[in-house]
């Protein structure tokens, strides 16, 4: 949002009047990416295209310094064509190449469909929703910093010891540093996030009760039951009324071994 709000401006306003060249853009848009890669907010491996795209299609929102110089050209010259019948200095200006390629959609197609980088994307495709799924980069509510390490958790480029040893060979063991066991898998880091045994007793069960007390708080509210006041504290075993009841973290003894 600074970047857009802030640098581009400078670059947007004589942008038609003063003619710039496709390297001079490059190299603009090279050193935006280098602070931010240098600041964290972009992993020096994380998908460009990505970069570019609206956030409500998974992207970070960057408008690019190519799109920005175009676009302020391209109306330019609408303005010229559109009153170069009223004024002769304009009728010269005009250019009969008003159409201007901008961002297309195959770029947007190109990610989704790379063997790693879009991999997540089309798993959650398949059985989510992704204005649900993208509702956090929309929300603005992270530090960059946090934004570009799940990114690139999902992309994924995450310097797990399984691509530490078969993409990058900067190391020879691909199991999991914690439980010895599995190797640390890139794609979309599934041990990491769900099979490694050292953190299904406490870390995925921590990750699961966060979750679940946000259910929890929804389901007290509506069936009128009385919740903790402050959100890091747990509800107790059993909460009921005579509406409903709710068992939080419950042994239950079932017929057959669960």
């Amino acid at each position: 949002m600074a970047i857009d709000t802030y640098a581009l401006p400078v670059i947007r306003y004589p942008s038609g009047k003063i003619k710039r060249t496709e390297e001079i853009i490059k190299k603009t848009t090279i050193a935006i990416r280098k602070l931010l890669t240098m600041h964290g907010a972009i992993h020096p491996k994380s998908d460009i295209t990505r970069l570019y795209l609206g956030r409500k299609d998974g992207g970070r929102g960057l408008r690019s310094v190519q799109q920005t110089v175009k676009e302020k050209e391209q109306s330019i010259k609408a303005y010229a064509a559109s009153m170069a019948t009223s004024d002769k200095l304009l009728a010269e200006f005009r250019s009969d190449a008003l159409t201007i390629e901008l961002r297309p959609d195959d770029e947007k197609i190109d990610w989704h469909m790379k063997p790693l980088d879009g991999a997540c994307h089309r798993q959650v495709f398949k059985v989510g929703d992704l204005y649900q799924t993208y509702m956090w980069l929309n929300k603005g509510n992270l530090t960059a910093n946090t934004e570009s390490v799940i990114i690139t958790a999902q992309e994924p480029v995450l310097p797990t010891r399984q691509l530490q040893t078969k993409i990058y060979h900067t190391r020879d063991d691909p199991r999991c540093r914690l439980c010895k066991d599995s190797p640390e898998l890139a794609a979309c880091i599934q041990h990491i996030i769900r099979g490694c045994k050292q953190l299904a007793g406490n870390t995925y069960t921590e990750r699961h009760n966060n979750v679940a007390g946000v259910v929890f708080r929804s389901l007290h509210d509506e069936y009128g039951i009385n919740k903790p006041q402050d959100w890091w504290n747990g509800p107790g075993k059993v909460n009921e009324n005579d509406r409903a009841k709710f068992l939080w973290d419950f042994y239950i003894q079932t017929d057959k071994h669960v």
